[in-house]
């Protein structure tokens, strides 16, 4: 678990990939294995982060890993597979979603949103269809 806390089921999940899509997106994995072969020969050494983008970026550093985790955890396949039968415009079949994918409901939202699939206007709890299902 995270930092030996309980969480709702889901959010240990989702934070894993995102943290996962930091390492595949913005790691520089040869300056990592560089340094382990240096650590390895003996060699004390001092290292800054391995990251390949500019910190100023970071905002969209956090969208790219957040993506990243949606579509790992959600891929389009499974999100058109596990809708079949269901009202994508009704909080109970997206709670039966979200605990059939093991993500939470927050993210499984925003991926149905991206996906073109649901819209709920800021501010509103109310869901409606999305274009992709017009």
């Amino acid at each position: 678990m995270i930092n030996s806390l309980e969480f709702p089921r889901g959010f240990e999940e989702s934070c894993t990939a995102h943290e996962i899509g930091h390492w595949e997106l913005h790691i520089d994995q040869n300056a990592v294995q560089q340094v382990e072969e240096m650590k390895q020969d003996g060699r004390e050494i001092i290292t800054e982060p391995f990251l390949c983008r500019n910190i100023n970026a970071q905002q969209g550093i956090e969208w790219q890993a957040q993506h990243f985790a949606a579509c790992l955890l959600m891929p389009k396949f499974k999100i058109e597979e596990v809708q079949r039968g269901r009202d994508l415009t009704r909080w109970s079949h997206l709670y039966a979603i979200k605990d059939e994918l093991g993500v939470t409901i927050s993210n499984l939202v925003k991926r149905l949103q991206d996906l073109g699939l649901i819209y709920i206007p800021t501010g509103s709890k109310q869901i409606y269809p999305g274009k992709a299902l017009s």
